[in-house]
């Protein structure tokens, strides 16, 4: 990352907040530098055109101001790489903050996410903290993976390849093994077994998912 994507989070932490830690924002560019390979594989998970290469930083600039949700991920990277390297740097809160307002989704820092993170027209997706999820994991728009109660510390753990598609929920300390697909508006409150696809309210597996992109269908409100 260069002065330019630097300068772009400068100013548009300048445009949200009143005062914020400037002196800390040169920091995005050394830990944009330590995740920039997670970046571009979640880059190309979204826009295959990318595989193998990096857009320029004004291109990219150009891209996440017209994607909320690639600049989400962007800046859930960016925070992930400051928590793990000092949990109370004073700019991740902002960050956060800027994501929350900028983008109206929430992927706490404190979650380990895999590479090839996709979110999916992303307006009201939340994952919780403290999370372990894998690869290639998409997410639509108000889905949610969260606690079953405030403060709950509950581990939630995701496994490979695993869609959560739009308005899903998966509550409480779960599991969800490899090659899942939650359908839409589905509510999952226990584990998940691998290569399955889950559906109704609660969930329930319906089948076997025969291929990792294989369409769910949207049940609705299910009750199973």
């Amino acid at each position: 990352m260069t002065a330019v994507l630097t300068d772009y989070f400068a100013t548009v932490l300048g445009r949200f907040f009143f005062e914020y830690p400037k002196r800390h924002v040169g920091r995005i560019h050394e830990r944009f530098a330590a995740v920039s390979t997670l970046f571009l594989s979640d880059l190309a998970a979204k826009y295959p055109a990318y595989s193998g290469r990096q857009p320029a930083d004004r291109e990219l600039v150009e891209m996440i101001q017209l994607d909320p949700c690639l600049e989400a991920v962007l800046l859930y990277r960016v925070e992930r790489s400051l928590f793990l390297d000092d949990p109370d740097d004073p700019l991740l809160p902002y960050l956060a903050a800027l994501m929350r307002l900028k983008t109206g989704i929430e992927l706490y820092y404190s979650t380990e996410i895999g590479p090839g993170l996709n979110v999916m027209h992303g307006v009201g997706v939340v994952v919780g903290p403290r999370y372990r999820i894998g690869r290639n994991f998409i997410i639509n728009h108000g889905a949610t993976v969260g606690q079953s109660g405030a403060h709950e510390p509950e581990s939630v753990i995701i496994g490979d390849n695993v869609r959560i598609f739009a308005g899903a929920k998966v509550i409480g300390g779960v599991r969800i093994g490899d090659n899942v697909h939650i359908g839409a508006n589905a509510v999952l409150i226990d584990d998940a077994e691998s290569n399955s696809v889950y559906l109704g309210v609660p969930a329930r597996k319906v089948r076997d998912l025969y291929h990792d992109f294989d369409v769910v269908p949207s049940p609705a409100l299910v009750v199973l």
